[in-house]
C-alpha cells in the first residue's frame, strides 16, 4: 500500500476512547491519512456500514456491548469487504485459531503493536489489490462487449474456433455460409466449412499452424453453404480469446450490404413490455461500475412466481400469457423504478433500485409480493390466486458480476420459495443460504441411499500405447429435486460431515460390481475404476464385504481397481497400507489419484505398492500455458515407469493436449475430448492402437 495516497477510513469496536486514540495514532505515524469512527453500539455500526465504505475494523476482545463475532455476522450478512482485526488481551493461540476459523482475518495482542502495524498495512494491501481486480474486470467485461457489438456489426465474416469447432460467428460469417443463425453452426468442425478434396490440405495447415510451423497466416480454399453452393475466399487466421479461452479468430473480408447489419437488441419484452434479460443485465452492468466509481449501492430483486408450472399446464399457454401480462402491470404499479423492471425468465421478473438499503429493500420486496398475492387474476372465467417470492442481492463495491448478483437474488427468492412457502422475501445471506442448502442436500442423500435413487455413469480411459484393454471410471450421480443430476463434489463433502459416505461407497461397490458383471458376460474385457472415499478407507469390515461381494457375482478380482486420493492415503498411511495389502489378496488392484500434490509424492508410492498413477489435474491444465510443466511431466513420468506404475492423465479437454501426453510417456488418457461421462460403457476402443496423429482431428 502506498501511503499518503488514501485516507484509511477505520472503524473501531472498543470501550475506551482512549485506546481507539492510540490505534488511530499508530496508523497515523506510519504515515497513514486516518479517518476514523468510535462505534457506540449495533444500531450505530449498522448505520456506518450502510452509510459508506470503510477499509479497516478494529474490533477490542474489551468490547462488551457489542462483540467481534457479531460484527463480523453483519458484515457477512451485508457482503462486505472489509478486513476485521480481533484486538486480544492475551497471546492465546487457542482462541486465536478459534477466532480465525470464524472468518476474522487477523488476531494480533494489543501489546504488540509493530505486529499490529504490519497486520495493518497488509490487509489494506490486499484490500487495495481485490478493488483494482475488481474494477480490472468491469472494464475488462465492458471492453469485451465492445468488441462484441463491434464482430456483430462487423461486414467482414468473422468466427471463432477452438479445436476445430465453432464457439462464435457473427452474422456475415452465418450468412456467408447460408445459415439463419449461430446456433446452426455451434460446434459444427471448421472442416465441413470448405471442400472436401481441401480438407486434408486445410488439416495440415491447422497443425502447421497450431506448431507456429506455418510460413503465412491465411489459406486460400472453395467454401461450401448449407445449400452446397461453392465460393472462392481466403481464411485469415490469428490468435485470439473467447471467454477467457485461447481460440483461433478466423477472417473473411466480404462486401455485404447494410441490409445485413444484424438489428440493434430488443430492449423490451414483447409480450408485457418490460426489459428484456439482455436489456436488464446491461442495467446492471453500470449499476456495478456506480457502486465501484461512486461507492453507490443498488437492490436487485428477483421475482419468481410460485408454483406457476401447473397453472400454465391447466390455462394453456394463450391464457397464461394474459396472466403474466395482467401480473407484470401489478408489478409496474408497485415498484418504486418501473422503468427497471424486467421479465428475466419465461415465469419470472426482477427490478434493480438505486439507492436502497436492506431493511428498505425488504420493506420494497413485501410490498412487490403483496401486489401479485392481492390481486385475484381472472383470465377465461377462472379466479387465479398467485404469490411470489422475492430474492434481494445488494450491489455494492464488493459486486463482482451481472451473472453473480443476479444469481444471489434468486438464489435467495429459492430461500423462500422452498423453506417458507412462498410469499415472502429474504435478503441474501451466504451463511444462512450454504446452511440452508446443506439441510437440502443431507435430505436428498438420505432419500437417494432410502431409494437407491443414485446412478452412475461411465468415462472411458483411453490407451495412448495400444494397449488392446478397455478401462472405465465409474462416477456417481444424484438426482436433485428436479431430477436434474448432481456432480459428487456437491455433496460428498455434506455426505462426509453427517456420516454417510461409508454407505454411499457400498452402493457403488455393489451397484458396479452388478453392472460390470452383465458387460462382461457380453464377452467385453473392461475394467472398472471406482472412487473410495477416507471413510471406507478407515473401515476395517470393507474388505471382507468386497470379497463376498466378488464371490457372489463369481467376477474375477482383476477386472476392479479401486482409486483412492493421494490426499487421503498420505494421512491415513497405516490403514491405506493394509486397505492396499488385502486388495492384492483379492487380486484387484489400485490406482493412486491426483498424484503430486504431496510435498514427497515418491515416499507415498514406496509404501503404498498401487499399480495405476492418475496425475493431479493442475498437472494437466499447466501444461498449455507453461513450457516448463511439460518437462515437469516428463520427469514425473519418467520417475513413475521406473518403480513400474501405469500413468493415467485426467481432464484431457483439447486435442492439443495429446502430442504433449505422448511426448511425457504418458499410458492412458481420460477426460471430456475423449468422451464425457456416459449411462453405458459404451465407448469404441477398436481405434486406439491408431498413429497417434490421427487421433489428433481439428
Amino acid at each position: 500500500m502506498q501511503k499518503n495516497r488514501d485516507t484509511i477510513k477505520l472503524l473501531i469496536l472498543d470501550t475506551s476512547r482512549n485506546e481507539a486514540d492510540k490505534l488511530v495514532n499508530l496508523l497515523r505515524n506510519a504515515g497513514c491519512a486516518t479517518q476514523a469512527q468510535f462505534i457506540e453500539s449495533e444500531q450505530h455500526l449498522l448505520d456506518l456500514l450502510n452509510s459508506k465504505s470503510w477499509d479497516l475494523f478494529y474490533a477490542s476482545e474489551r468490547s462488551t456491548e457489542l462483540n467481534a463475532q457479531q460484527a463480523l455476522a453483519h458484515i457477512k450478512k451485508l457482503e462486505l469487504d472489509l478486513p476485521l482485526i480481533l484486538l486480544s488481551e492475551t497471546n492465546d493461540s487457542e482462541k486465536m485459531l478459534a477466532a480465525l476459523q470464524t472468518g476474522i482475518n487477523d488476531v494480533v495482542p494489543l501489546s504488540e503493536s509493530e505486529r499490529l502495524l504490519l497486520v495493518s498495512l497488509r490487509e489494506l494491501d490486499s484490500l487495495s489489490q481485490r478493488r483494482a481486480r475488481r474494477k480490472a474486470e468491469i472494464s475488462l467485461r465492458d471492453a469485451e462487449k465492445r468488441c462484441r457489438l463491434l464482430l456483430d456489426s462487423s461486414n467482414d465474416a468473422i468466427a471463432y474456433v477452438h479445436d476445430g469447432m465453432h464457439i462464435y460467428a457473427n452474422q456475415a460469417y452465418v450468412k456467408l455460409f447460408g445459415h439463419d443463425d449461430f446456433e446452426d453452426l455451434e460446434g459444427m468442425p471448421l472442416m465441413d466449412m470448405v471442400a472436401s478434396k481441401q480438407q486434408a490440405d486445410l488439416k495440415s495447415f491447422l497443425k502447421s499452424y497450431s506448431a507456429n510451423n506455418s510460413d503465412t497466416e491465411e489459406f486460400s480454399c472453395t467454401g461450401c453453404r448449407d445449400d452446397e453452393s461453392e465460393f472462392e475466399t481466403t481464411l485469415a487466421f490469428s490468435a485470439a480469446r473467447y471467454d477467457g479461452e485461447p481460440c483461433t479468430q478466423i477472417l473473411i473480408r466480404t462486401q455485404a450490404d447494410s441490409s445485413s447489419q444484424p438489428a440493434a437488441t430488443q430492449q423490451h419484452d414483447i409480450l408485457t413490455g418490460l426489459q428484456t434479460p439482455a436489456a436488464f443485465q446491461e442495467l446492471v452492468e453500470k449499476a456495478i461500475e456506480q457502486a465501484n466509481d461512486k461507492q453507490q449501492k443498488f437492490a436487485t430483486f428477483y421475482i419468481q412466481l410460485d408454483n406457476f408450472v401447473p397453472i400454465k399446464s391447466k390455462l394453456g399457454a394463450a391464457s397464461t400469457n394474459l396472466v403474466l401480462s395482467d401480473i407484470a402491470k401489478a408489478l409496474k404499479q408497485a415498484a418504486s423504478n418501473p422503468d427497471q423492471l424486467a421479465r428475466i425468465d419465461e415465469f419470472n421478473f426482477a427490478l434493480l433500485v438505486p439507492d436502497m438499503e436492506p431493511e428498505a429493500a425488504l420493506a420494497h420486496a413485501e410490498k412487490l409480493c403483496q401486489a401479485t398475492s392481492a390481486n385475484h387474476f381472472n383470465v377465461s372465467n377462472e379466479n387465479l390466486d398467485i404469490t411470489a417470492s422475492v430474492g434481494i442481492a445488494i450491489i455494492n463495491e464488493n459486486t463482482e458480476s451481472p451473472g453473480l448478483i443476479i444469481s444471489k437474488a434468486k438464489e435467495a427468492a429459492n430461500f423462500v420459495h422452498h423453506n417458507h412457502d412462498g410469499d415472502g422475501a429474504h435478503l441474501h445471506n451466504n451463511d444462512e443460504q450454504d446452511a440452508t442448502h446443506n439441510e437440502q442436500v443431507t435430505s436428498l442423500l438420505r432419500q437417494a441411499l432410502d431409494k437407491s435413487l443414485f446412478k452412475l455413469v461411465f468415462q472411458p480411459i483411453v490407451s495412448l500405447r495400444g494397449d488392446s484393454g478397455e478401462h472405465y471410471e465409474a462416477l456417481l450421480r444424484m438426482p436433485d429435486e428436479d431430477g436434474n443430476d448432481i456432480c459428487p463434489s456437491e455433496f460428498l463433502q455434506t455426505a462426509s460431515d453427517n456420516g454417510l459416505s461409508r454407505e454411499i461407497d457400498l452402493w457403488v461397490i455393489e451397484e458396479t460390481i452388478s453392472r460390470l458383471k452383465s458387460h462382461l458376460e457380453k464377452g467385453r474385457k473392461s475394467h472398472l475404476l471406482i472412487n473410495l472415499t477416507k471413510e471406507s478407507l478407515l473401515d476395517p469390515s470393507l474388505l471382507p464385504k468386497i470379497s463376498n461381494l466378488l464371490n457372489e457375482a463369481r467376477m474375477p478380482g482383476d477386472s476392479i481397481i479401486f482409486q483412492l486420493s493421494e490426499t487421503d492415503a498420505t494421512s491415513n498411511m497405516a490403514q491405506a497400507k493394509e486397505f492396499i495389502r488385502g486388495i492384492n489378496e483379492l487380486h484387484c488392484k489400485v490406482a493412486l489419484t491426483h498424484f503430486g500434490r504431496a510435498l514427497n509424492p515418491f515416499n507415498t508410492l514406496k509404501q503404498l505398492p498401487a499399480s495405476y498413477v492418475k496425475i493431479d489435474g493442475s498437472f494437466i491444465a499447466e501444461l498449455i500455458k507453461d513450457e516448463d510443466s511439460k518437462d515437469e511431466l516428463k520427469t514425473l513420468v519418467s520417475s513413475l515407469h521406473t518403480q513400474g506404475k501405469l500413468t493415467i492423465a485426467p481432464m484431457v479437454d483439447s486435442a492439443s493436449l495429446l502430442p504433449i501426453l505422448w511426448q511425457a510417456g504418458i499410458n492412458y488418457i481420460q477426460g471430456y475430448y475423449i468422451q464425457h461421462p456416459s449411462n453405458q460403457m459404451d465407448y469404441d476402443f477398436s481405434d486406439d492402437g491408431d498413429d497417434e496423429d490421427e487421433q489428433i482431428s481439428y
